[in-house]
């Protein structure tokens, strides 16, 4: 266990020691791209060029009036939702992971993040995980679920998008054997 660095004074408890730190791969995950959204994004992004192409094609050679002349541009903002369904959602969440940091310490798990001109550091209780998943790969997954709900990762539809944990690391298996142990140590303690 090592001692928590300065940046890291006020916000562990006393008797928190920091068992692991890491960040994410920035790799693009190209299984992303098997999903239905990909396939509307094909159909979507298709319409979209079509649209574009024969709007242009309908005011270009003639003489429209003014508002008439941007017809075409109509399509853009489809087209960005067609690309975005296509890809850009992985191109995103490589970046994101880019400007991702995980630390477990032996009470909390922490993943922050600085995007967009903002810094946000989010905190989850180690007894509080009902369960913690190792996902095995290379790069693999820490997944850990939470009591009462508390997972707020659910859509529109209620199907689950993005569960909580640590993304994409390379020695997963050993941050999974750390959870575990921390949670085992907190449960005895409570005891």
């Amino acid at each position: 266990m090592s001692a928590p660095s300065d940046s890291w004074q006020g916000i562990l408890a006393p008797d928190e020691a920091i068992l692991w730190q890491g960040q994410p791969h920035t790799a693009i995950n190209w299984r992303g791209l098997i999903n239905p959204l990909t396939l509307m994004g094909v159909f979507f992004t298709g319409f979209s060029l079509f649209w574009i192409g024969m709007a242009y094609a309908m005011t270009a050679n003639t003489s429209v009036p003014f508002p008439f002349s941007f017809f075409p541009l109509f399509g853009l903002p489809f087209l960005a939702v067609g690309l975005w369904m296509l890809g850009g959602r992985l191109l995103l969440d490589a970046w994101l992971r880019g400007r991702t940091w995980y630390t477990l310490t032996n009470q909390t798990a922490f993943i922050a993040r600085n995007a967009f001109g903002r810094k946000t550091l989010e905190s989850w209780p180690i007894e509080d995980m009902d369960r913690i998943v190792w996902e095995d790969g290379t790069p693999g997954s820490v997944i850990f679920h939470m009591k009462h709900g508390a997972m707020p990762v659910s859509g529109r539809n209620g199907t689950r998008i993005r569960f909580l944990g640590f993304h994409q690391i390379d020695d997963s298996q050993h941050v999974y054997g750390l959870m575990r142990r921390a949670r085992r140590e907190l449960r005895e303690a409570a005891e």
